[in-house]
C-alpha cells in the first residue's frame, strides 16, 4: 500500500485549531501505519467516487482518495464542510498532460457560459482609500483559445468552455478553481505570455503522481517522519512542494556559479534550499546554506530542518549560517580569533588622521563612504592601486592632488588599526580569499549556497570567487537586485564570479497577492541591469491568486495614525489570522514606538513568539506575514532624513534615494494577503510611486 499527501491536506490542516491539528495527526499516524485503515471509521462518500471518510473526531474529518493500492490524505475541516470539498472534487490522470490532478465539478448558473457567483470577504472596516485599480476593459481574454491549446497546459475538457467564455472581472475567481499548471499558462497569456510556452510533455505510460506537474500538489509518504515532518509545518508548503520550473533549476548541472533571480514572492529562496539538499545527496558532500543575516539564516535553518526530518542525512550535510559566522569561524580556525574593529572605531581613525594633517578639505564622512566603500572593500593597499580604482556608484570625481590627499588618510587608518591589533571585515575576507586562492584552506565544505545574494559585500563576493574555482557547480545564488539595500554595485565577473548565461529570472509570484504586487512593483523599473551586463526583468511576473486592494492611510496627526493601524490589525485578526502571522513594519527605531502604540491600541500582544512582529525594514528582509502594516512612511523619515544630512559626497544623493525607495518595496512586499502602507501628511515622496501607471 501507498500513502500519499496533498497539499491541499496540509493547507487545510494550518486552519485548523491546535488542538484539532493534534488529533488529525494522530489519525494521519494510524494510516501511515496501515494505510487501508483498519480499526479506523471509514464511509465512503456516495456523491464522489473513489472519496472517503474518516472520523478523527465528533465533527473533524479527513477525506481520503482511494484508488487500488493508493491511499491520499486529501482534504481535512469540520463534517459538512470536508463534505462538501470531496462532492466538488475528482482526482483524475489529465487526458493530455497525464499529469494527476484535482478537478472540481464545475458548477454553472442557468446559463452555462457564467460561474456560479463564489462567496465574497466583507471588507475591511477601515475607512482607507485603496489604491485605485486601472480599469478593465470588459472582454473574455481566453476566447480565441482552441481546445488542443488549453489541453495541452493542463485545462480539464470540462472546463473548455467556461475558461473560454469568463470575463476578464472573472479571472481570479476561475484561476483559483483549476489545477495550478492550467491557471499560470492562462494567467501568462492573459497578461501577454505565450501559452505554448507552457506545454506539458507526457511521458506515454508514465505514473501520472510522478508527472512534474502532480509533484507539486501530491507526495509519497515513505515513513512515519516524512509525515509527520509535512504534518508539523503545514504552513511551510514550499519546503515540500517544489514547483516543476523550481525543479529544474534546482537538479541542473550549471558547469560554474549559477545565479536565480526573481521579484520578491517568487520562490527564490525555496529554490536555494532544494539546491543545497540537492547538492547534499552527493555521497561526501558538505554544504554551506548562507545569507547575509541572522533572522535569515534562523529562518533557512527552520525550513532546512523540516526536510531534515523526512531525510536525517540533510541535517548533517547542509550547516546554515550568516556568510560572516562561517568566515570568522574559518578566520579563527587558521589564524586564531580576530578582534574585529567597529564602524565607530574606523570613523575615529578618520578623524584622528585630520587632526594629524591629512585628508585636505575632504569630510570626515566622505572619507569614512570612501574607505567603507572602495578602499576597504577592494583591499587596496597603495596610493597607486587607489588610484586606477573603478569608483561604480561613487560619483564625485577627485583630481590627483584630492586623491593623494585622500590617501594619506586611509594608510593612516591601516596603520592606526594594525597599531591596535584590530581588524575590518574586508581584510578578514581578504586573507581567507587569499588562503583558498592557494589551496592552503579546508573550508570545511564542498559547495556553498546564497541567497539574497544581491546584498553580498565586495569582500565577500571576492571569496566566493576564489571558492568557485575549486569546482564548476561549487556556488549557487539566488537574489533580486531590485531588493539591494546594503552596498554599491560592483562587477561579480571581475571578482571571479561570472554567470553570465547561467541563470534565469522566476516570474510566477507564489506568496503575495496580485493586487499587492501590481503595487509594491510600481516603485522599481521593469527591468534592472547589474554592472556586467546581466539583465533581471521584472516584467511579466504574474501572481497565482488575487486579494485586496492595499491601502494608502494618509493620517492628519499620528495619534489618528495609530488608531487606523489598530484597526487594520483587529480586522485581519477578525479574518482569522493570528498575531504571529501579522508585522508592523517601520524605517528605524525610533519609529518602533509608533509601532508598538498601534498594537497595543488593538489589544494585541507584540512579544515574540505569538504577538505582532514589530520590525525595522532592514530587519524584515526575506520574511513573510499574512498581514503587514508598513507605517510611519513621513517626509522626514522615508527617505531617512538623518541619512540624507549624512551623505559626504553629494552626488550620492540619487543613489541613496533609490536604495530607500528599495527599502520601500521590501517592507510592501512582506505580506501574502493584506498590506496598509501609512504616514502623516503630507507622506513620503514615494506614495506617490503607487498611483497606477499607463501600460503597467
Amino acid at each position: 500500500m501507498t500513502l500519499r499527501y496533498a497539499s491541499t491536506f496540509t493547507a487545510a490542516l494550518g486552519k485548523l485549531s491546535s488542538a484539532e491539528q493534534k488529533q488529525v495527526k494522530l489519525t494521519a499516524f494510524d494510516l501511515q501505519v496501515d494505510p487501508k485503515g483498519n480499526g479506523l471509521q471509514m464511509h465512503r462518500i456516495e456523491k464522489s467516487p473513489g472519496f472517503w471518510s474518516v472520523r478523527v473526531s465528533g465533527d473533524i474529518r479527513i477525506i481520503l482518495h482511494k484508488d487500488g493500492e493508493s491511499t491520499l490524505l486529501a482534504y481535512v475541516d469540520h463534517h459538512d464542510a470536508a463534505y462538501l470539498w470531496a462532492e466538488r472534487k475528482r482526482v483524475v490522470a489529465h487526458e493530455r498532460t497525464g499529469a494527476m490532478q484535482f478537478v472540481e465539478v464545475p458548477v454553472v448558473e442557468a446559463s452555462p457560459t457564467v460561474l456560479a457567483p463564489q462567496a465574497v470577504q466583507a471588507p475591511v472596516p477601515v475607512t482607507i482609500a485603496p489604491v485605485p485599480p486601472p480599469a478593465a476593459p470588459s472582454r473574455k481574454p481566453f476566447a480565441a483559445l482552441t481546445d488542443d491549446q488549453m489541453l495541452d497546459v493542463g485545462v480539464p475538457r470540462d472546463w473548455l468552455h467556461i475558461v473560454r467564455e469568463t470575463a476578464e472581472s472573472d479571472l481570479f475567481d476561475l484561476l483559483e478553481r483549476l489545477p495550478a499548471e492550467a491557471s499560470e499558462a492562462l494567467l501568462d497569456h492573459a497578461t501577454g505570455g505565450r501559452i505554448e510556452d507552457h506545454v506539458a510533455v507526457r511521458t506515454p505510460g508514465a505514473d501520472p503522481y510522478a508527472h512534474p506537474d502532480a509533484l507539486r500538489r501530491f507526495r509519497v509518504v515513505d515513513n512515519l517522519e516524512e509525515l509527520q515532518a509535512a504534518l508539523d509545518q503545514p504552513f511551510e508548503t514550499w519546503a515540500v512542494f517544489l514547483h516543476p520550473a523550481q525543479r529544474s533549476l534546482v537538479e541542473r548541472d550549471w558547469s560554474g556559479p549559477a545565479r536565480i533571480s526573481g521579484s520578491a514572492g517568487t520562490g527564490k529562496t525555496i529554490v536555494a534550499l532544494h539546491r543545497a539538499a540537492h547538492l547534499a545527496r552527493s555521497p561526501g558532500s558538505k554544504v554551506l546554506l548562507t545569507t547575509f543575516s541572522k533572522p535569515l539564516a534562523a529562518a533557512l535553518a527552520r525550513r532546512r530542518d523540516i526536510l531534515a526530518r523526512a531525510e536525517p542525512d540533510l541535517g548533517e550535510r547542509i550547516t546554515v549560517s550568516t556568510l560572516d559566522q562561517a568566515a570568522f569561524a574559518l578566520f579563527t580556525r587558521r589564524f586564531g580569533q580576530p578582534t574585529l574593529a567597529s564602524a565607530s572605531q574606523v570613523r575615529a581613525a578618520v578623524k584622528a588622521a585630520q587632526a594629524a594633517g591629512h585628508g585636505g578639505g575632504l569630510t570626515s564622512e566622505f572619507l569614512f563612504e570612501e574607505w567603507d566603500e572602495l578602499v576597504d572593500a577592494w583591499a587596496v593597499v597603495d596610493n597607486e592601486s587607489y588610484a586606477k580604482l573603478p569608483r561604480l556608484g561613487r560619483r564625485t570625481r577627485l583630481g590627483p592632488l584630492q586623491r593623494q590627499a585622500a590617501w594619506e588618510v586611509f594608510a593612516f587608518v591601516r596603520d592606526w588599526l594594525a597599531g591596535r591589533k584590530l581588524t575590518t571585515w574586508p581584510q578578514l575576507y581578504d586573507q581567507l580569499t587569499a588562503q583558498v586562492a592557494a589551496g592552503k584552506l579546508a573550508a570545511g565544505f564542498s559547495h556553498v549556497v546564497v541567497d539574497e545574494a544581491q546584498d553580498l559585500s565586495v569582500a565577500q563576493a571576492r571569496f566566493l570567487g576564489a571558492f568557485s574555482a575549486r569546482a564548476p557547480d561549487a556556488v549557487f545564488f539566488t537574489g533580486d537586485l531590485g531588493q539591494r539595500i546594503f552596498h554599491l554595485p560592483f562587477s561579480w565577473k571581475l571578482l571571479g564570479l561570472d554567470i553570465r548565461g547561467r541563470g534565469q529570472t522566476l516570474k510566477v509570484n507564489y506568496r503575495t497577492s496580485h493586487q499587492i504586487r501590481a503595487t509594491a512593483d510600481r516603485l522599481l523599473p521593469d527591468a534592472l541591469t547589474d554592472v556586467d551586463g546581466v539583465e533581471e526583468g521584472r516584467g511579466g511576473t504574474v501572481s497565482v491568486f488575487d486579494g485586496p486592494d492595499p491601502q494608502i492611510l494618509l493620517a492628519d496627526t499620528i495619534e489618528a495614525e495609530t488608531t487606523q493601524v489598530a484597526a487594520f490589525l483587529k480586522a485581519c485578526v477578525a479574518e482569522g489570522m493570528a498575531s504571529a502571522d501579522l508585522a508592523v513594519l517601520v524605517r528605524s527605531q525610533a519609529q518602533i514606538s509608533r509601532a508598538r502604540a498601534a498594537v497595543n491600541r488593538a489589544g494585541l500582544e507584540h512579544e515574540a513568539p505569538h504577538g505582532v512582529n514589530l520590525a525595522v525594514m532592514h530587519d524584515a528582509k526575506g520574511l513573510e506575514f499574512r498581514g503587514v502594516a508598513v507605517m510611519a512612511c513621513d517626509d522626514d523619515i522615508l527617505p531617512d532624513a538623518a541619512r540624507i544630512e549624512a551623505i559626504g559626497d553629494m552626488a550620492e544623493l540619487e543613489a541613496v534615494y533609490e536604495s530607500e525607495r528599495r527599502l520601500l518595496y521590501v517592507a510592501c512586499t512582506r505580506p501574502r494577503d493584506r498590506l496598509l502602507v501609512s504616514a502623516v501628511k503630507p507622506g513620503s515622496e514615494f506614495l506617490g510611486d503607487f498611483a497606477p501607471r499607463r501600460g503597467r
